[in-house]
């Protein structure tokens, strides 16, 4: 029986640790997909106001 016990705290302890583990992990990662998400709206926000300065809405083509 004092075996059996040993054994589950061992396999609580190990399971413990890799649920911190894996928590770090999961904190990292979505660090990581915030700050690319702050970097993909900038970009959106610089093409818009690359093709607004490309060609004005009121101008016709210069081929016309």
């Amino acid at each position: 029986m004092k075996e059996r016990l040993v054994d589950l705290e061992v396999r609580y302890t190990h399971q413990q640790d890799v649920l911190d583990k894996l928590s770090d992990t999961v904190f990292e990662q979505q660090k990581l997909v915030d700050a690319l998400n702050v970097r993909v709206k900038a970009l959106e926000e610089r093409v818009a106001q690359l093709l607004e300065e490309r060609q004005p809405a009121d101008q016709p083509p210069p081929h016309y």
